[in-house]
């Protein structure tokens, strides 16, 4: 293990309205962009680990489409979509997002992730901004880096396999 990678997730609140998440990855910036762009990979990664992904639609592109499904063992399902607002391959992404399950579904948010190369590493910066500090909060208390941590863990297999 490179001593230079920093694997462990960091999870802040840099204004009232956002959640900071960083990370990084023994990878070359593309191949972390590509893992988390296209359906082939984001299977792989995404989600909770209890959970199965039997939808993953992405249109990449200024104005397209995402649609993830979860489905939990008793069968309810949790949907993840949205638009995309940027696409700067392998630069950054920007897409609006809203989370659904059975009897909640979320006010839109807009999701910024960054991918930064340093010597052939990836930092992943991806910011969620909320329009307002109560949602916000509301998804930061729902235990975010416990669900984001494992799922990038997941990711960084992906990406050492895609090398």
């Amino acid at each position: 293990m490179d001593a230079r990678v920093d694997r462990k997730l960091k999870v802040t609140t840099p204004s009232d309205l956002e959640i900071a998440m960083t990370r990084e990855f023994d990878a070359p910036r593309h191949l972390v962009f590509d893992a988390m762009t296209k359906p082939e990979f984001v299977v792989r990664w995404l989600g909770c680990g209890a959970m199965t992904m039997p939808v993953c639609e992405i249109d990449l592109r200024v104005g397209g489409a995402y649609r993830y499904v979860f489905r939990s063992s008793d069968g309810i399902e949790h949907v993840l979509r949205g638009t995309y607002r940027e696409v700067v391959r392998p630069e950054y992404v920007v897409f609006g997002e809203t989370f659904c399950m059975p009897g909640f579904t979320s006010e839109e948010y807009q999701v910024t992730s960054i991918f930064t190369e340093m010597g052939g590493k990836t930092k992943l910066t991806t910011i969620i901004e909320h329009p307002t500090k109560e949602a916000r909060d509301g998804h930061l208390n729902s235990g975010i880096e416990k669900g984001v941590e494992p799922a990038y863990d997941r990711l960084a297999d992906v990406v050492a396999a895609m090398a």
